[in-house]
């Protein structure tokens, strides 16, 4: 009988839900303004911190549609830094061993951005975002607010980057569109998709996409909305690349931090 009484109750909230009125269009406005003010100020509100990445690739690739693709994994341990509103990002292992590579040497997809950048690039006057209200949702326990958006290629701060035969990296600004999920609470994103779907021909990218959830992680004994987990995937050319990366071990950063790979 309990799991009956379990999905009883999970189909009531989702009824619950479905039956919440639609904000008004006064109501809407309000919510994106105050969203905007948090992502606008928000690196400035981030205590500086270090923390880990772990990242587990995936590259497919096939020569003709018709072949079997050959799919390349390894996971990758980065340090990210956040000091001084500026992310940096070290490569420390490689599939569990310690390495001094670049990061930027590395083939495939390098993503940046989770802890500002997205987010003001989708809420900056500047980008000219067009906001639509979609429906309520619950994202981890919390009653939240999802709106699509929709930025043009010439207002993006999308950029996709493809390496050169020199070695070079090129990019372009892609336009894009893609859902912000709100907290009904503190009116701060939970989670953002981004889709590309102008993407310059040159590029020789087909699609590109990312998601990047947050949630409330203690630093320094304060409370505070980071990454916690994100994926992004590239498709060009018989190839498709993606990236999982989970954040964790948020801790103050010192001069002397350091990062654990094992």
């Amino acid at each position: 009988m309990q799991p009956r009484l379990m999905i009883a109750a999970l189909g009531s909230l989702s009824c619950l839900i479905a039956a919440d009125p639609k904000p008004t269009v006064d109501q809407q406005t309000k919510t994106l303004e105050a969203a905007r003010e948090i992502a606008i100020h928000y690196t400035s509100k981030l205590p500086n911190f270090v923390c880990n990445e772990q990242v587990e690739r995936a590259t497919s690739n096939a020569r003709s549609p018709l072949a079997v693709a050959v799919v390349q994994r390894d996971k990758l341990t980065i340090q990210l830094t956040f000091a001084g509103e500026k992310e940096q990002y070290k490569l420390v292992a490689m599939n569990g061993e310690p390495t001094t590579q670049p990061l930027e040497s590395l083939d495939g997809i390098i993503t940046g951005g989770e802890f500002g950048s997205q987010l003001l690039g989708i809420f900056d006057r500047a980008s000219a975002a067009t906001f639509q209200w979609k429906e309520w949702t619950i994202l981890r326990k919390r009653r939240a607010a999802v709106y699509t958006y929709r930025i043009a290629r010439d207002k993006s701060h999308y950029l996709l980057g493809r390496r050169a035969d020199n070695g070079a990296m090129q990019e372009w600004a892609a336009g894009y569109q893609g859902e912000v999920v709100l907290d009904n609470e503190t009116n701060k994103v939970l989670r953002l998709t981004a889709s590309a779907n102008d993407i310059p021909k040159q590029s020789e990218i087909d699609q590109s996409s990312l998601e990047v959830d947050y949630d409330f992680v203690e630093v320094a004994g304060t409370s505070h909305l980071l990454p916690s987990h994100s994926e992004s995937r590239m498709e060009r050319a018989n190839r498709k690349i993606s990236n999982v990366v989970t954040f964790t071990g948020y801790k103050k950063f010192e001069a002397d931090s350091t990062i654990s790979f094992k």
